[in-house]
């Protein structure tokens, strides 16, 4: 009886003790969701502030200066501030924030291009459209401060250190920055393996560059050109990574250390049902990747959406800590039709717009004072563009494989005088393959006059005339008669390239040589290139301070599958040089040796060079802080911002 006693009373006890933690649980899980609501709102009262470009103290008051968050930049980590004091980092903070103390967070900044993208994979497509996007929407791991392009300051890494007489660097990367959300539904179960979130890590950098060096990413042939000294290259750590090279060489320093990035592992890797890819055909895949119609970053701007033929939309990303990303949103408009861009800048349609030599003269040089481009109510600035324009002459094809012909189409084509009244006179006549402000540029090198005469003579000496008196200069190559006619393809966006095109068919034509003109679309004309399907077509490099000519000059890279040089230049002298410039340090030497090389290329005429091109732009009064960089992009829109919304 007392056992049955006892064993009830504990029984009820249990009882008890139950009833007493349920009631105690549901009145803590009613706390804590009531604490959770809290906290839902306190976030977004936090990212609402850090979008407009403040932060929270402990007490939820406004504070200023370094600990502004959002478009100025959240506070930086301690660990970061402490690295940019330590004399071994070669990285030293930039001094010109991005954006002043006076901007305002909002708005759409309106910009264009003239044609769709191939696509938009930053490492398997390097056109100049592709990288406008890049800029928004993606980081490097350092940068290079804005007033002074000499010096490096920190990224995605905020720490490097040079070792081994410039043969080893080892950053050390921010771990507070993440990939965007990749542009799928994510309500599609098919892509429930994409979501969450996704750290930038030092296994993306070595991502990167093993897609790089695998040839069948054919995309990266260009940059492939630069890395065939490195040693080795790995993930120390999650956030350390390190490359070794087998040679002190000058590029080392001023090309693939600035030019190192990371690409997002754990979206590249896979298929689209989220399966690995094998080592055997990862290449391949990535090349033609399922994601490649879209971008994927870890900058101030995530992709939004890319409609082909309408518009490509970006917009500010609220956890991006490192500032620069004043406008809400940013969409590229594609814009094929070039003559639309001046009327849409009238309308506002656009927020800053190019005008091509064509709309200079329309609406500046003979546009009426009431003219938006005249009276005020556009600002409008120019600046000199890193590069030059140029026409290339594919030395695999029977007519240009002498460099008599070549200088013979050069004498042909009257630069000056298109450059005067077809381009408005908008640039500067170069000569070789470095832009002519640059101290590199040899300027003792005289521009070939157009010499319709001259032109005739050397083509007789290469033995090209007319056997048949059909009006065309002709050749026998290998059995075969092959006559003088061949067709220059020119950039397709705009009236002044066929205008060119037809200019110089003209004046050739005089003197015994068919030329077939053939505007193309961006796109078309890229693909021709990369498959050295053409004859001769017009195009131009972009290029920036320093000075490399390995990759578009050399003659490892005359046969390279889509490599830069198309134009099959093959030349020993001009690889010795190269090879040397790549290994010199001393500014005075690698200036007479880049002079050298100006001249053996004029020598040789594998490009008729054209100009250096004068940018004018004009922009919406309400556009603020425009200014143009020292270095590509130089259109770099991160320190603009609105004043009115």
């Amino acid at each position: 009886m007392t056992r049955g006693f006892l064993s009830t009373l504990a029984g009820v006890l249990l009882l008890a003790a139950l009833l007493v933690a349920t009631v105690i649980s549901l009145w803590q899980g009613d706390r804590m969701e009531r604490r959770q609501l809290a906290l839902d709102k306190r976030l977004q009262l936090v990212e609402k502030q850090l979008e407009e470009g403040v932060s929270l103290g402990s007490s939820g008051s406004r504070s200023g200066s370094a600990t502004r968050g959002g478009i100025f930049g959240a506070a930086e980590p301690d660990y970061v501030t402490a690295a940019l004091s330590d004399p071994s980092n070669a990285l030293s903070r930039d001094p010109s924030p991005w954006l002043p103390p006076e901007a305002k967070a909002g708005g759409t900044l309106l910009l264009q291009l003239s044609s769709d993208p191939k696509g938009l994979n930053y490492v398997a497509e390097n056109g100049a459209d592709v990288s406008r996007i890049e800029t928004f929407n993606q980081l490097g791991m350092i940068s290079r401060h804005r007033k002074d392009p000499t010096r490096f300051g920190p990224a995605l890494a905020y720490h490097l250190k040079i070792e081994d007489d410039y043969k080893t660097f080892t950053y050390k990367m921010r771990q507070d920055i993440y990939w965007h959300q990749p542009a799928v539904d994510l309500s599609d179960e098919r892509f429930t393996w994409l979501k969450g979130d996704h750290q930038v890590t030092a296994t993306d950098v070595v991502f990167q560059l093993d897609m790089i060096l695998n040839k069948d990413v054919t995309g990266a042939a260009a940059s492939r050109s630069y890395l065939n000294e490195v040693e080795s290259y790995e993930a120390l750590d999650e956030f350390t990574f390190r490359i070794k090279f087998k040679k002190k060489l000058y590029t080392n320093l001023s090309t693939i250390v600035p030019g190192i990035g990371p690409t997002p592992e754990f979206l590249y890797a896979f298929d689209e049902d989220g399966q690995r890819y094998s080592e055997d055909i990862i290449g391949a895949r990535f090349q033609d990747h399922w994601y490649n119609p879209n971008a994927l970053g870890c900058g101030p701007y995530r992709f939004v959406s890319y409609e082909p033929g309408v518009a490509i939309t970006l917009e500010r990303d609220p956890r991006h800590p490192m500032g620069g990303n004043a406008f809400d949103k940013v969409i590229y408009q594609i814009l094929k039709d070039q003559t639309s861009w001046p009327r849409k800048l009238r309308t506002g349609e656009l927020s800053l717009s190019v005008l091509q030599p064509a709309q200079y003269r329309a609406e500046v040089v003979e546009g009426t004072e009431q003219s938006p481009f005249k009276d005020g109510s556009l600002e409008g600035g120019e600046y000199w563009a890193f590069g030059f324009y140029y026409i290339g002459w594919n030395a695999d094809r029977p007519w240009f494989s002498d460099k008599k012909v070549r200088w013979a189409m050069s004498h042909a084509f009257n630069a000056q005088g298109i450059l005067d009244d077809v381009f408005m006179g908008l640039g500067t006549r170069s000569t070789g393959p470095i832009a002519s402000f640059l101290p590199y540029y040899n300027s003792d090198l005289t521009p070939i006059p157009f010499d319709l005469d001259k032109a005739a003579a050397l083509l007789d000496q290469a033995g090209w005339v007319d056997t048949n008196d059909n009006g065309l200069r002709d050749k026998t190559i290998n059995g075969q008669v092959v006559e003088f006619d061949f067709t220059l393809i020119v950039y397709g966006g705009g009236d002044e390239y066929l205008t060119m095109g037809n200019i110089f068919k003209e004046d050739l034509a005089q003197i015994g040589v068919k030329m077939n003109v053939q505007p193309l679309d961006w796109a078309v004309h890229l693909k021709k290139k990369d498959e050295r399907d053409y004859d001769a077509m017009t195009l131009a490099w972009a290029t920036g301070t320093e000075v490399d000519f390995h990759q578009i000059w050399h003659s490892s890279q005359a046969d390279v599958p889509k490599g830069s040089n198309y134009v099959g230049f093959r030349n020993a002298e001009a690889d010795k040089i190269i090879d040397a410039m790549r290994a010199e340090f001393e500014f005075d030497e690698r200036v007479r040796l880049s002079r050298d090389f100006h001249k053996l290329i004029y020598d040789e005429q594998p490009y008729t060079f054209f100009y250096t091109k004068k940018r004018v732009l004009y922009w919406q009064d309400e556009l603020k802080n425009v200014w143009f960089a020292l270095t590509r992009p130089q259109e770099n829109h991160r320190p603009w911002y609105l004043s009115e919304q």
